[in-house]
């Protein structure tokens, strides 16, 4: 990741007259020197700042979670961005999927193309023809379900991938089918605010893993955990303060804690501090280099 230092030739030995200090010389020297290894610094040259560890130090497992990839590097929901987040850093990928006109699961958040792209109109009344023609802002096209799928299993990153709702069985088939089809059923978490969503895909024969979206916690997290069979629970961070307990009860129960969308070092430390599994940001390479330097 950083540059790497070249080599230089190795300095010669200097030859010529050894030189022994006085006595009262070499004391003040010694001393000197004591006090700078104790201080950290010597006269004049200000100490290091040493990086404060995050409250839990064991946080460097905590995957980084690229909102809609790298959207600071690349428009967002696009290859480009996905390709930049897998560079710097990012453990996930996140991305939306909405459903045209004619049932092809392409990658847009809004239920419009409006202010991504330069068309208008709703994803599901556009087929994916007309999608397909479309100009992302800043760069690049709106990519297809299969598209992403066939990028991402191409980089060294999983994929996170919210259902956006409503949508019919059909529709919610079709993307279980199109995961498991692209052979990535192992790296790909299925997961949505709908909870019609999360039951249909719960007791299809696609064993992908799920994950439930919350605004706000559950009275009783894990009761809904086990109800939507989930593999993880994904939660706004500002809900989850106050009540760090529910990610222990939620890894006793076996199922993951995810936070969202958690942008700043402040809020990363409170988060890494309850010893969630993921943090869904949408800044994936400065959480990863936070990560690094304050995480063991």
């Amino acid at each position: 990741m950083g540059r790497r230092a070249t080599p230089g030739s190795a300095r010669p030995k200097p030859r010529g007259r050894k030189y022994v200090l006085p006595i009262g010389v070499t004391t003040a020297v010694v001393a000197t020197l004591g006090v700078a290894a104790l201080t950290g610094r010597t006269h004049g040259t200000p100490a290091a700042r040493v990086p404060q560890k995050s409250p839990t130090a064991d946080c460097s497992g905590t995957r980084v979670i690229g909102h809609r990839g790298s959207p600071r590097r690349a428009p967002e929901n696009t290859i480009a961005s996905f390709q930049a987040a897998a560079a710097h850093g990012a453990d996930y990928v996140e991305t939306d999927v909405q459903v045209t006109k004619d049932g092809e699961p392409v990658i847009m958040h809004d239920a419009t193309v409006d202010r991504t792209t330069d068309g208008t109109g709703r994803i599901d009344q556009l087929t994916a023809q007309q999608v397909s023609r479309l100009t992302v802002k800043g760069g690049g096209r709106v990519p297809t379900l299969r598209q992403a799928l066939s990028a991402v299993k191409a980089l060294p990153v999983r994929f996170l991938l919210e259902i956006k709702g409503p949508q019919t069985p059909a529709a919610v088939d079709q993307v279980l089918r199109l995961v498991s089809e692209a052979g990535m059923t192992d790296r790909t978490v299925v997961q949505s605010f709908d909870e019609s969503i999360v039951l249909h895909a719960a007791a299809s024969p696609y064993k992908i893993k799920l994950a439930l979206l919350r605004d706000k916690l559950d009275a009783d997290p894990v009761a809904t955990a086990r109800k939507f069979s989930l593999a993880a629970y994904a939660v706004n961070f500002n809900s989850l303060k106050g009540h760090p307990d529910a990610v222990r009860r939620l890894h006793a129960a076996g199922v993951q804690t995810f936070v969202w969308t958690v942008d700043g070092d402040s809020k990363w430390r409170t988060a890494t501090s309850w010893g969630v599994d993921g943090v869904i940001t949408n800044t994936a390479d400065r959480f990863f280099a936070w990560r690094k330097q304050h995480c063991a």
